[in-house]
Order: C-alpha cells, then sequence, then structure tokens
C-alpha cells in the first residue's frame, strides 16, 4: 500500500497552489485547522518536511516542490478518471463544477444556482470559490467546468461571454474624515492606511493599475484574502480599502460607508468555459440559463431582488 493519504496528498496541493492555508479552506470547504492537520499527517507519513513555515507565509521545501508536481499529475488523473466512470455507469447523474470567487460564492452563487438546480434537479453541482487568478488555472487543469470571474486576458482554449459590470468604490468607516464625501479621488485616499485584496484578485490588479498612474501612491498597510476580515477592520478605523461597491450592505452594516469614485473603476466579470467542453450537456444548460438571467436584466440586479424577497418572507 501506498504510504500517504490520497485526501491529504489533494489538501497539500490545493494549499501548495493557493499559497495559502485559508484560501485553500474556503476552496475545500474546510476549516483552516483541518487543513493543517492534513499537512501535518501528509509529512509524518512521507517522512520529510514539505513546507517551510514562517509567521504568516510560507514556502515549499525541495521535497514540497517535487511532492507538489506529482500531486499535481495524480490529481489530474484522478479527475480524468472520475469523470471516465461517470461516463461508464450510464445511470450516473449529470454534473457541473463551477468556479468563482469567495465574495461571488457567499453573495451571488446561492440566488443564481438556486434556481437552476430547481430545473435541473438530477444534476449533480459542485461549487469552488478563490482568487480569479486560481479559477483561471483551475479551468484550464480541468478541475472546474464552467467559472465566474473578473474577464482578463485568458488563453485562447477559453470562450467568454461578458456577465456583469461591478462598480468598485472606497470603504471607509462611518466616522472616517472621507465618509461624508460625495465621491473622492484617488489622490484622496493617498494619507490612509489602505488595505490591498490579496494576490491573484482582480480587484487588486484593478487597483494597482490606477494607483500606478500617481506619483505618490497611499502606503499599503496590509493585504488580505478576506472581505469580512477587511470590513472589520475598516470598521475600526485602522484602514480604507477599494472593493466591489456591492460587498457592502449598509444596511446591515451601519458601522461602514461605501464612497463613490471620482475616477471610476470596474471589474468586468465574465463567464468562462474550455471551448473544448462547449458541447457538454451540463455546461451548454447552465449557460443557457446564465444567458436567459442576462435577458431579464442585470445578474446583480436578480440577485439584489432575490435578497429582497427572502428578507421580506423572513419579516412575514
Amino acid at each position: 500500500m501506498f504510504q500517504y493519504s490520497f485526501s491529504s496528498l489533494m489538501v497539500f496541493a490545493a494549499v501548495a497552489r493557493h499559497k495559502s492555508f485559508s484560501r485553500a479552506a474556503d476552496v475545500l470547504f474546510m476549516t483552516q485547522p483541518g487543513v493543517s492537520n492534513h499537512i501535518a499527517q501528509l509529512e509524518a507519513q512521507t517522512g520529510v518536511p514539505l513546507i517551510r513555515r514562517g509567521g504568516k507565509h510560507f514556502e515549499l521545501t525541495r521535497d514540497g516542490k517535487v511532492v507538489f508536481r506529482y500531486a499535481e499529475r495524480i490529481e489530474k488523473v484522478a479527475r480524468g478518471l472520475d469523470e471516465q466512470l461517470r461516463t461508464l455507469r450510464n445511470d450516473a447523474p449529470p454534473s457541473l463544477c463551477i468556479g468563482t470567487t469567495v465574495n461571488y460564492a457567499r453573495n451571488m452563487m446561492p440566488h443564481i444556482l438556486g434556481d437552476f438546480q430547481a430545473r435541473n434537479q438530477a444534476m449533480r453541482i459542485r461549487l469552488e470559490a478563490g482568487a480569479s487568478e486560481d479559477m483561471e488555472k483551475s479551468l484550464l487543469l480541468g478541475h472546474v467546468d464552467v467559472i465566474i470571474v473578473a474577464n482578463r486576458k485568458c488563453s485562447m482554449k477559453v470562450q467568454s461571454f461578458p456577465f456583469v459590470r461591478e462598480e468598485l468604490a472606497l470603504m471607509v468607516a462611518k466616522d472616517h474624515p472621507l465618509a461624508s464625501r460625495e465621491a473622492v479621488s484617488l489622490a484622496d485616499i493617498r494619507p490612509y492606511p489602505f488595505i490591498i485584496r490579496e494576490e491573484g484578485s482582480a480587484t487588486r490588479s484593478v487597483v494597482l493599475a490606477a494607483f500606478s498612474k500617481m506619483s505618490s501612491p497611499p502606503s499599503m498597510l496590509l493585504e488580505a484574502n478576506s472581505t469580512e476580515f477587511i470590513k472589520e477592520w475598516v470598521s475600526q478605523s485602522r484602514g480604507v480599502s477599494i472593493l466591489i461597491r456591492r460587498a457592502v450592505d449598509a444596511a446591515l452594516d451601519p458601522t461602514l460607508t461605501m464612497v463613490p469614485l471620482l475616477e471610476p473603476l470596474f471589474l468586468e466579470v465574465a463567464v468562462l468555459y474550455l471551448k473544448s467542453k462547449k458541447h457538454d450537456p451540463s455546461i451548454q444548460k447552465f449557460i443557457s440559463y446564465l444567458n436567459e438571467l442576462l435577458l431579464k436584466g442585470n445578474p446583480a440586479t436578480f440577485m439584489m431582488i432575490s435578497k429582497e424577497r427572502k428578507n421580506a418572507a423572513t419579516l412575514h
């Protein structure tokens, strides 16, 4: 028998790929201690250190890099076998794996997938979440079937179409000096400590591109991959941040304010899938459903209407 656990090997691959225990936990829908236990178990089983830890950051050891290369190959073969087995089983239900950002997974996808799954009750749907860049890599590796992320330059192997245009805005505490402004410029932000999204985030790329045009950009206080952490940090007046404007619901979080930018910044969110899989029945059904939403209006509007209905039902 093999000396390692397949599950722990797959968890290690996710940690190495995302370069973060917390991001791997989000993607795998696990707790961070659970991820740490898998890594410790794999190191004990293999008998070699895989990760060199130091504060909040870590790097793969020489042995860890070797194991990661094999883990990716094993993962790809395992997913291929899983797909082949589903094909061989005539009674196997259709399946669809969708990838998106953590923010969308929490706020938009429940509303979108609720109606879609009601129409396709026999279909097994799996949702994975991570940074836009990570989701693009997962798509190219065949780990997910469809992704909904901010659309950047991607491989010629990928087909895409626009889905949502997200406006970015400045997030500050309610009592912050900029909170009463009708709008602010990027120059107004310069004196305040700034919190940036993590590496691989589309929001980070857009914000840094805008700041790069300034002769004196604001000082970066810290970076974080959790919107909830950033909101909590900003609410304590420890810094400011630029996020998707809809990320904060003023009615639910009265400690924060979103201030429009004088130089508007947007994220062009798109739906992407491999051209080689465009005839897959499950992907076709999902794409048709998303196009139906687009014909009805902006999916962001659809999400807000769904949320209002849910809140109204709760009140009654």
